[in-house]
């Protein structure tokens, strides 16, 4: 697939995008250029939008032009080679674009509900002790998968664990590992 208008580098690598979420989960907008417009999507210099990933889909929200017109992006996912974050737009969009200056702005009401279930999902598997072999995270629901070969689980339990945890209020911290990290130690999942 052809980048149409990306920002190279000496290498001729296109640019990647600083991930500002990696360093506040919280921040729901920021000042972006656009750097490339591809078929699968819009690359810009820096972005909130977090992309699918380890079960949670990408962030959707908008990108805000100057003049007030602003480009529905409805997914976002890492490019095909995993190196940059692609913003997929809903309608066709020009490559006139590229260089332009745009807001990003993440679905805050979608992303904190996403990010509520997501730390739901690391209560329960503090809950419930033995290895989780997959899982999901969507806007409504989530899924653990354990490895619970002849275990029978007490629901009563288990809801009453993570009522307890949730009441009790512990501080919660973010940390990333990386994805060579966890293809080394895939227990950690």
């Amino acid at each position: 697939m052809q980048d149409i208008g990306a920002e190279l580098d000496t290498l001729g690598n296109i640019n990647m995008a600083k991930e500002l979420f990696r360093t506040d989960s919280y921040t729901r907008e920021c000042d972006a250029e656009i750097i490339a417009v591809t078929e699968s999507g819009i690359r810009l210099d820096q972005t909130v939008f977090y992309p699918m990933g380890g079960g949670q889909p990408g962030d959707t929200g908008s990108l805000r032009l100057p003049d007030g017109t602003s480009i529905r992006i409805v997914d976002t996912q890492k490019s095909e080679d995993g190196a940059d974050i692609c913003h997929l737009y809903e309608q066709p969009v020009s490559a006139d674009l590229v260089g332009r200056r745009v807001t990003a702005v993440i679905d805050w009401e979608r992303r904190h509900r996403l990010m509520r279930m997501h730390s739901c999902l690391h209560l329960l598997s503090a809950v419930i002790p033995v290895g989780v072999t997959g899982g999901s995270v969507r806007d409504g629901s989530g899924r653990l998968d354990f490895d619970l070969p002849d275990s029978v689980l007490d629901k009563d339990h288990i809801t009453n664990e993570l009522n307890r945890l949730i009441i009790e209020d512990h501080a919660v911290s973010i940390s990333w590992i990386s994805d060579d990290v966890i293809k080394s130690q895939p227990e950690l999942v």
